[in-house]
């Protein structure tokens, strides 16, 4: 490893070596209080420390700054793992009378170490030649500033790559359904990042809504800065899939574009990330997805997830991995977090940010017409499948709302949530009879029996019976099912808000999950003799006897009552829950036929998904999707 000191240009380097910036260190913009832990660790405080523009600092004397941070650090094991790039170099631009910049690498168990350090002059780059290797199992680059005797600004930072070809392009790929306002947003975040929006051939807009973007304050000027470049398309709601589909088929037909980088409409973009995305899959030793993290839009600070894997013995997310969800940087800085730094295998990418290469396109097809829910799983499980990797690259990310305000498992969408999911284990589980799968998929019914979700639980059913139906009835209903489904569910106690102002509520006890296995045994057991063989009180049918919020939800809250006034996840309506022990009943023994049937039924219906599939994936049955002739 060399560390150089030059005053060369910004565009040279040490040598005249052609390379390509793969990694732009950014500074936020807007909302710095509550992002900032993102960009760099500590906080931009009243001490001095000032954020001058998007790639620049003020740093008083006597301080220190770390970059290494989420968006900051130099995600190396990755680029060793999945590039054959061997070599990376930081360029760090700084005036500084009397400064000093610390390059740091880790580990995968988050350990870091100093590895090269240079003292600034003014008006002078420092240049560090840092290797991609000894990174098997995880770790980062970073630098930190230290302005000691006088003030350092810094005037920016890259890493960079030799490189002989020029940079990929992409087909941006929104699909929009009543969210104009935001969709709009992410237009305007392209415009206002030249540099990315220099990779972008076109911004495919799928407008399935009745509130039109086009109609938005703003968007004739958005429109018009990016010129040909938007191509705006309105059609019937086809969900997600039929929407990021239609982007797809797009970019196929124009055959101008190297990736189609799918961006959902409600989430808010690092536009960074876009061009971090592009760069890495250009240089992937073999075409590979690229994938970014969910941050949470309404925690800015927080991390949802990053390289979200599948738990195959049960057929549904791997949610036991001890850090991979909900990290706040905002208490736990990047480099006291060893998971952050460790190597992950991701095995599906959520649609909110993801980036598929074109031919990967032409060779796996586009998304299964499923509506919504579970399409980006089955489609990152079907590219697995033809060898192809999926990438959840740390620092490439866009800000969500996170799914603790959505709750898909207590609204209309848990019909497409279990559906989905289902079908996606029939095409790639590779048991002939998925034990795990199938009791999972029972025991899902059990939670909300005793929560009295009966809608939820009737929706599930219904999921099941439309899975028995077979693959050729999904692309005739794509258009007509959620209609469908959500006047159904609209029928159910748990689907209908109430006005609470006026009610009286009894004084029952809302009981919390009690600790230890034996304890919980217990109470469920009393429970289920309780739910299934004493008849609800006359009382709890005239009024509710608790209210319960959404954070106490939990299976034990009706072990003493049988109704409850109970807040929808979000907080802004309340639903009235009723317990009637013959829908109980009835509810309880369905399920038990159906998953039996399941199970029996299972291998041939395995055979007819996959059969099917290749077919319903593919740009002529969507074709047809689209003329309304599926």
């Amino acid at each position: 490893m060399s560390a150089v000191s030059t005053s060369g240009s910004a565009e040279g380097g040490a040598d005249s070596q052609e390379r390509r910036i793969v990694w732009r260190t950014v500074l936020p913009e807007r909302d710095i209080a509550e992002v900032v832990p993102l960009y760099l660790d500590g906080e931009a405080d009243g001490a001095g420390l000032q954020l001058t523009g998007r790639a620049s600092l003020s740093i008083p004397a006597g301080r220190t700054v770390s970059f290494g941070s989420y968006f900051n650090a130099f995600p190396a094991a990755y680029w060793q793992a999945h590039t054959a790039v061997r070599e990376v170099r930081l360029r760090v631009r700084a005036s500084a009378a009397d400064g000093l910049v610390r390059v740091f690498r880790s580990d995968a168990a988050g350990k870091g170490v100093l590895v090269a350090e240079s003292g600034f002059t003014p008006d002078q780059e420092n240049v560090f030649d840092l290797p991609l290797s000894g990174f098997d199992g995880g770790g980062l680059y970073w630098f930190d500033l230290a302005a000691r005797g006088a003030a350092l600004e810094f005037a920016g930072a890259d890493w960079s790559i030799a490189t002989t070809g020029p940079a990929g392009t992409a087909t941006v790929g929104m699909a929009t359904f009543n969210r104009p306002s935001d969709c709009l947003n992410q237009l305007l975040a392209l415009i206002a990042a030249p540099e990315v929006l220099a990779l972008i051939d076109r911004v495919v807009v799928v407008d399935q809504g009745t509130d039109n973007v086009e109609a938005q304050t703003g968007f004739a000027s958005a429109a018009a800065a990016l010129g040909d470049r938007l191509v705006l398309i309105r059609q019937p709601n086809l969900g997600g899939s039929g929407g990021f589909s239609r982007a797809m088929a797009e970019a196929l037909a124009r055959d101008e574009s190297d990736y189609v980088l799918i961006l959902d409409d409600d989430a808010i973009s690092e536009p960074e990330a876009i061009a971090r995305a592009i760069a890495f899959a250009d240089a992937a030793a073999t075409p590979a997805i690229v994938g970014g993290g969910m941050l949470h839009l309404d925690d800015r600070a927080v991390l949802y997830t990053q390289s979200e894997q599948w738990d195959r013995r049960i057929g549904w997310v791997d949610l036991d991995r001890p850090g991979a969800y909900d990290h706040d940087f905002a208490s736990a800085p990047l480099r006291e977090s060893p998971f952050l730094h460790a190597l992950h295998r991701s095995d599906f990418n959520g649609w909110w940010m993801c980036l598929i290469p074109v031919p990967v396109l032409r060779r796996v097809g586009l998304a299964l017409p499923l509506f919504l829910k579970g399409d980006d799983v089955e489609f990152g499980m079907r590219a697995a499948a033809h060898g192809i990797a999926t990438v959840s690259v740390p620092g490439v990310a866009v800000w969500h709302l996170g799914w603790g305000g959505k709750a898909p498992t207590r609204s209309w969408e848990a019909y497409f949530l279990h559906r989905n999911r289902l079908i996606g284990e029939l095409l790639h589980t590779p048991s002939r009879r998925p034990a795990g799968v199938i009791a999972h998929s029972f025991l899902g019914d059990l939670k909300p029996l005793l929560t009295l979700q009966y809608g939820a639980v009737a929706l599930r059913a219904q999921a099941i019976v439309d899975v028995f139906a077979g693959p050729e009835r999904l692309p005739g209903r794509l258009g007509t099912r959620v209609a469908e489904i959500r006047e159904g569910w609209a029928g159910f106690p748990d689907a209908a808000s109430v006005d609470t102002s006026a009610a009286t509520i009894g004084d029952g006890t809302v009981v919390a999950v009690p600790s230890g296995r034996v304890r919980q045994a217990a109470l469920l057991a009393r429970m289920w003799g309780r739910h299934l063989l004493r008849r609800e009180s006359r009382e709890s049918g005239l009024r509710p006897d608790a209210h319960v919020t959404a954070s106490e939800l939990t299976w034990a809250s009706f072990a003493r009552i049988d109704s409850a006034f109970v807040d929808t996840s979000d907080g802004t309506a309340t639903v009235w829950y009723r317990r009637r022990r013959r829908d109980t009943v009835r509810a309880l023994w369905r399920s038990v036929r159906l998953h039996a049937r399941l199970w029996r039924l299972w291998p041939r219906l395995s055979r007819q998904y996959r059969d099917a599939a290749p077919g319903l994936a593919s740009p002529d049955a969507w074709a047809r999707i689209f003329e309304g002739r599926a």
